[in-house]
């Protein structure tokens, strides 16, 4: 009767915490390296109800691998605990009602986004949290075969501890030699890359001038003049990182004149919008 209640416990507080994350998008800013990820906030665009209309950009690559990853992972292993811990509570669930759990929760879940106008409806997401789901109901049967199968072989442990390993250092070798963005601008990439090393006194553009030159600004949006004489209007959104040889900076901070390194295309929902904005350094 306790290991229920423990269970049932855990599971109120994993709900409790899958809401606050993927409805209520109520988690902190992720740092990896340069990048900046912001899953806060409201996000607005129509919604999509055309099956990997979203992950197949992502599996491509566009955006970057390392937002793909989280955005494909992410949306696949937050919902891996459901579905290990149902069947400890609900012990005669048999995997086409795990099936139909999955797929309620995960209408749930977007729908609730919806209705609350913190975020838009996503087939494809849809699909990744019903995955998720089932992954934990499958890792859940395969378990105690595999701890028997651990208990029992030395060789077993040794082979599962290696291949964690090379996982870990595969990562982390993608990450460090792998794009983080990708835009139309190889060179502009390449500025983004190495932003993170610079020092104070380090021009961020990389001595390039930059796209343009700022020449209007509103709360949502500058204008700037590029180097080939084109006015563009950039928007400014909530995802959209700005950063300037003193750091982290906000709209405000920039001025009419300041000579920027824009990336934009990068954002589904509006391909004016800035993912990252650098301001150069000025010449004395």
């Amino acid at each position: 009767m306790k290991k229920s209640w423990l269970l049932v416990s855990l599971l109120v507080l994993y709900c409790i915490l899958l809401i606050k994350i993927m409805v209520l998008k109520d988690v902190p800013t992720i740092r990896i390296g340069s990048l900046m990820l912001n899953f806060g906030g409201t996000q607005g665009g129509s919604p999509n109800f055309m099956p990997f209309r979203t992950i197949l950009p992502y599996v491509l690559g566009r955006g970057g691998w390392i937002i793909a990853g989280i955005n494909i992972v992410g949306n696949i292993v937050l919902l891996v605990p459901l579905g290990f811990l149902l069947p400890f509570i609900f012990i005669q669930l048999n995997w086409k009602s795990s099936l139909v759990v999955a797929i309620l929760s995960a209408l749930f879940i977007e729908s609730l986004q919806s209705m609350l106008h913190i975020g838009i409806f996503d087939i494809d997401d849809v699909i990744l949290n019903a995955l998720g789901c089932m992954i934990g109901y499958w890792k859940f049967l395969f378990l105690p075969i595999f701890l028997k199968w651990m208990k029992e072989s030395r060789v077993a442990l040794i082979s599962f501890i290696t291949i964690i390993g090379f996982i870990v250092y595969f990562l982390i070798s993608f990450y460090q030699h792998s794009p983080v963005f990708k835009g139309p601008d190889p060179h502009m990439r390449n500025v983004l890359m190495q932003s993170s090393t610079h020092s104070d006194s380090t021009d961020l553009c990389g001595g390039t001038g930059g796209t343009g030159q700022i020449i209007a600004i509103t709360p949502t949006a500058i204008t700037i003049q590029r180097k080939d004489g084109v006015k563009e209007e950039i928007h400014i959104i909530k995802q959209t990182m700005i950063k300037s040889s003193k750091g982290e900076s906000i709209l405000v901070d920039l001025k009419i004149g300041n000579r920027v390194t824009v990336v934009v295309g990068l954002i589904e929902e509006d391909p004016k919008a800035a993912s990252v904005i650098l301001v150069c350094k000025e010449k004395n």
